[in-house]
């Protein structure tokens, strides 16, 4: 049973790959993906579009650059600095270099899956409409 890390590590060369069953096989049936800041999608069918549109229109690949792990049980948090170099189908670049927030949960069969996933980092702090507080 892989740890939290081994199974961002695992679903990262599913991407890689271009696997989309293998992708969705990593959340939990209701988790959350922010898609981009401002825009988050939910559950299954909606991961699967997300994805589907990703995998069609962009071919790439990404890696974790520096990651860690805080694990409270049954709950695990990974933060990482990723990257991600490659190109639109048309042949146009495509790069990105960002901080993730993803909380996974251990499944009664020891899996962990992805809760909820935020590749956006802090830049969900600047959408429309995110939430603050005053001082």
């Amino acid at each position: 049973m892989p740890s939290p890390l081994e199974t961002v590590e695992l679903l990262d060369d599913a991407f890689n790959r271009g696997d989309l069953e293998a992708i969705l096989g990593f959340y939990e049936e209701g988790a959350a993906m922010v898609l981009e800041p401002g825009r988050i999608v939910a559950g299954r069918p909606e991961l699967r579009r997300a994805y589907e549109w990703i995998l069609n229109n962009i071919r790439g690949v990404a890696r974790q650059e520096k990651t860690h792990v805080i694990d409270a049980g049954d709950i695990a948090l990974f933060t990482s600095k990723w990257s991600y170099s490659g190109a639109t189908t048309d042949g146009g670049p495509v790069s990105r270099e960002s901080y993730a927030s993803v909380v996974l949960r251990r499944q009664r069969d020891g899996d962990w899956r992805i809760v909820v996933d935020n590749s956006w980092g802090p830049a969900v702090l600047d959408a429309e409409g995110a939430a603050s507080e005053s001082p």
